[in-house]
């Protein structure tokens, strides 16, 4: 890798959390979200690339040190601190407002968008299981697709781990196997999705679709994207605070509001507190993750990528 070592993942990331803003300041204004695909909305599309690169930057980060409290310890100190601080943050500023919560929005919900957090851990399990006991983590798609057919099977409803759990594990097996990231791999998988999406398996076939693309292009150094990593890491600090933003901004200036109107308002508020949760927080409770010890680097576990260090 060029230029540091620096790609383009965070830059995917960045895409990532706004389109889920985006989508999400439809829904909170009481607008029907954009679907990009079938009933995907593009901030699902968002989630899915956010976890395509988990898949692929967590299994790294396991491959170089498969240490199960390092492992953790490092995923811990990557979200909770943010999260401990956006939380009581949130509810101190709704109070300040003197909002008793948002009851005459279209959601009701301080923050919706923490539910994904959960099914992320539950992946990171999932890895810690398949790593250990097999010492290839990219069985972690096996789980995943076999937890696809067989909870779709046995419910009626979605079933969120496995949909999640499928692009963890494609992102995983693309660390793991790094052939399946050339060129005619790569050109494989989007045929293959193609056709599934074309026989209405949408949710399969974007497992193929969506993280051999992500991959493919956040493994790259180019000038435009790479750069962005110089301002920081953001799309974490995006994704926990622009939803509480946006249901204050319904709040405050009413769902009648024009979309572009609340997103030009919910859009610097939101860049402006993920800049201070990458500087004055995450960025900090990172130096205090756990390093591999000296000399304890297996045979063939090189260096990937920086970034997972990160996650």
């Amino acid at each position: 890798m060029t230029n540091g070592q620096r790609n383009n993942f965070d830059a995917l990331r960045l895409s990532g959390a706004f389109l889920v803003l985006i989508s999400h300041q439809f829904a909170l204004s009481g607008r029907v979200e954009p679907m990009f695909l079938g009933d995907h909305s593009f901030g699902n599309l968002g989630v899915l690339i956010f976890f395509s690169i988990s898949g692929y930057l967590v299994t790294s980060s396991w491959l170089k040190d498969p240490s199960i409290l390092r492992f953790t310890a490092r995923r811990a100190l990557r979200m909770v601190p943010a999260l401990c601080i956006s939380i009581p943050l949130t509810f101190a500023v709704i109070a300040a407002l003197g909002l008793t919560g948002f009851p005459e929005n279209p959601k009701h919900l301080p923050n919706g968008s923490l539910w994904t957090i959960p099914y992320e851990v539950y992946c990171y399990g999932l890895l810690i299981v398949a790593g250990t006991a097999t010492r290839r983590p990219s069985i972690v798609l096996v789980v995943g697709i076999f937890g696809y057919f067989a909870l779709s099977g046995l419910q009626s409803g979605e079933s969120f781990l496995a949909d999640f759990g499928l692009f963890f594990a494609a992102g995983s097996l693309l660390r793991a196997c790094p052939y399946l990231r050339k060129p005619l791999p790569t050109l494989s998988s989007l045929v293959i999705g193609y056709a599934l999406i074309r026989i209405d398996q949408t949710n399969l076939g974007l497992a193929f679709v969506v993280p051999s693309l992500t991959i493919a292009i956040g493994v790259r150094s180019w000038a435009g994207l790479r750069n962005i990593s110089k301002v920081g890491d953001l799309s974490y600090g995006i994704y926990i605070y622009a939803w509480p933003v946006q249901q204050i901004g319904v709040a405050l200036w009413g769902r009648e509001t024009p979309y572009l109107e609340l997103l030009s308002i919910t859009v610097p508020v939101t860049v402006a507190l993920a800049a201070a949760s990458w500087h004055l927080i995450e960025k900090k409770a990172l130096r205090f993750k756990p390093g591999r010890p000296f000399g304890n680097s297996a045979p063939g576990r090189a260096r990937v990528v920086s970034e997972a260090d990160l996650h």
